[in-house]
């Protein structure tokens, strides 16, 4: 635990430079990501360290309800402080709405904050902080400046606490401009245009059980898959071709173009709207975060952290196609790929299915465009031969990690 990604040591040493550090991420975070309340907290003279201190360096297990603590550290021992920093946010929103923070003095917010912890409903606070669209870039670049200011000895600890911003309307103005660049996705549409299909059933014939296979409809705009197209051949497409020994010169396994671009911000917006997208149907939620299939694999029980960062994009023109495969696995430290996710980005095409392949019996979807189509990676799929147009799709693959276990010890 102390270690990347926790570092609990350096929050309790002499110095408390890892306390000071936390502080002036969350501070920094609250600026960005609620700077009405934030402006309105510095004009009340009252410091996000008055109260987050307490809530911070414990994370959480001071005062807030048990459900909440379980469900912060769970997340917390899997991905390190993103959850905690994600959570504070989400306590913030809500304290924001349920107590009037904007129209309250410094006592009334002081006062409210140190009460209202006990009476917090973890669920609903989990559920708002999952949709915080912070990224891990953002709490390295607050790291990287508070650390630069403690090096270059511009000030000391105490010093850093005190140097913010002072906020004014065109200030404001300022940082929900800045805000609304974080994602380079501006979600076009509502979440209630979002649909679900679930093909598990579908692929008992096919693989003799229920293997996850699940389409996510009009999860991307038009405008965002056109956007990752033009995307991709700004990065340049390169020529796939694989054959086997003794096929002939028109026989392929592979035949395609593929741009690779690593980009971690845009693999966690879509982890996000996959989770988004599956958040009101429970069991095929569980389903696809838990890997149930893979007990018989592992002795672990996993769970999904998020997408491969590594994102193939894939362009196919008439004649070009990916006969039947299995997906390899892909490792990365102590997490392993268990799904295979696809992005389709265009439709205006003919031919070109996913089709997945059993021994005697078959299963095809057609691309949608803006469509997320995740499966298990042990299910046999064809992408067949595009007989008109060109068609683009993003692969890539969803990562889990063992599962960690929280004990509790009976008094």
């Amino acid at each position: 635990m102390n270690d990347e990604p926790y570092k609990l040591r350096e929050i309790f040493n002499r110095e408390m430079a890892g306390t000071h550090e936390v502080l002036y991420i969350a501070d920094k975070l609250v600026q960005v990501f609620l700077p009405e309340l934030y402006a309105h907290l510095e004009k009340q003279t009252v410091h996000t360290s008055m109260f987050s201190t307490q809530w911070l360096m414990t994370i959480y297990t001071s005062t807030f309800p048990f459900d909440l603590v379980t469900r912060v550290w769970d997340l917390f021992l899997s991905e390190g402080w993103k959850i905690v920093y994600k959570t504070f946010i989400a306590l913030l929103v809500h304290a924001r709405e349920d107590g009037d923070l904007i129209n309250k003095n410094m006592e009334e917010i002081l006062s409210y904050l140190r009460h209202f912890q006990s009476k917090v409903d973890g669920e609903k606070i989990m559920t708002s902080a999952s949709k915080i669209p912070l990224k891990h870039r953002h709490i390295q670049k607050y790291a990287s400046e508070f650390r630069k200011l403690m090096e270059g000895g511009e000030m000391h600890v105490h010093e850093v606490i005190q140097r913010f911003l002072t906020f004014d309307d065109s200030t404001i103005a300022s940082a929900n401009s800045q805000l609304k660049k974080v994602h380079r996705f501006i979600r076009l549409k509502k979440q209630s245009d979002v649909s679900v299909q679930d093909f598990s059933p579908k692929m008992v014939p096919v693989a003799f059980e229920a293997k996850l296979a699940v389409m996510i409809s009009d999860a991307l705009s038009p405008e965002e898959c056109a956007e990752l197209i033009q995307r991709a051949k700004d990065q340049s497409y390169d020529d796939v071709l694989i054959r086997q020994d003794g096929m002939k010169a028109s026989q392929h396994v592979a035949k395609c173009s593929r741009a690779i671009v690593k980009d971690f911000d845009l693999a966690e917006e879509l982890f996000q709207r996959i989770m988004d997208a599956l958040e009101n149907i429970p069991e095929l939620a569980e389903k696809f975060v838990d890997a149930p299939w893979m007990k018989k694999k592992v002795d672990t029980p996993l769970r999904a952290t998020g997408v491969n960062d590594n994102l193939h994009f894939l362009k196919f023109g008439v004649g070009e196609s990916i006969a039947p495969l299995r997906d390899s696995t892909v490792t990365r430290g102590n997490e392993t790929s268990c799904v295979t996710m696809h992005v389709y980005l265009n439709d205006n095409f003919k031919g070109g299915v996913t089709s997945f392949k059993g021994d005697r019996r078959y299963f095809d979807i057609k691309p949608k465009m803006g469509s997320i189509l995740i499966f298990d990676q042990d299910l046999r799929h064809e992408e067949c031969e595009v007989t008109k147009g060109k068609r683009y799709f993003m692969r890539t693959d969803v990562m889990y990690s063992p599962r960690p276990v929280i004990e509790s010890t009976a008094q």
